[in-house]
């Protein structure tokens, strides 16, 4: 079994405010739109890892005229403005992240939350004459709570 420290410093980020996102916005070029400035304010504030049905159904409840594909759109950009990013820990289950430096995650097989992971001194081998494009560290196992309750049960 891998024990691994799950960093509580990106976890424990402070809170932003409106005018805070809509700064962020404005400086990444993204005209902020109500709808956008939600969205973002959402993703950023709750660092769950959502997908985009939990950000529609999370705001749907305050924000009835929102729409998937006003969210999907706004993913879409969001994703090619480079102020978030697309995780896959489980395969047709993408999820996204506002936190840009790279790290891995870590999703648990009991309770379903994913969790970022701190890299420190991974070291890769065999890959002289490669140019990397992306990397990716994703990880399945138990969370800290989810062990000491014993929830998972082993198929």
């Amino acid at each position: 079994m891998i024990k691994m420290k799950l960093p509580s410093n990106i976890r424990q980020a402070r809170t932003w405010s409106l005018e805070e996102v809509r700064d962020y916005l404005v400086r990444n070029s993204i005209r902020p739109s109500f709808y956008r400035l939600k969205i973002f304010e959402y993703l950023v504030n709750q660092r769950t890892h959502p997908t985009a049905d939990e950000i529609f159904n999370q705001l749907k409840k305050d924000i009835p005229s929102l729409s998937p594909a006003t969210v999907y759109n706004t993913l879409r950009l969001f994703l090619e403005k480079k102020i978030i990013q697309q995780v896959n820990v489980e395969k047709n289950e993408a999820r996204y992240d506002t936190t840009m430096a790279w790290h891995g995650h870590l999703k648990c097989l009991a309770c379903g939350q994913v969790f970022d992971i701190q890299v420190e001194n991974l070291k890769l081998s065999g890959l002289t004459g490669f140019e990397i494009f992306e990397k990716h560290l994703d990880l399945r196992g138990l969370c800290p709570q989810c062990l000491k309750i014993k929830k998972y049960q082993e198929v």
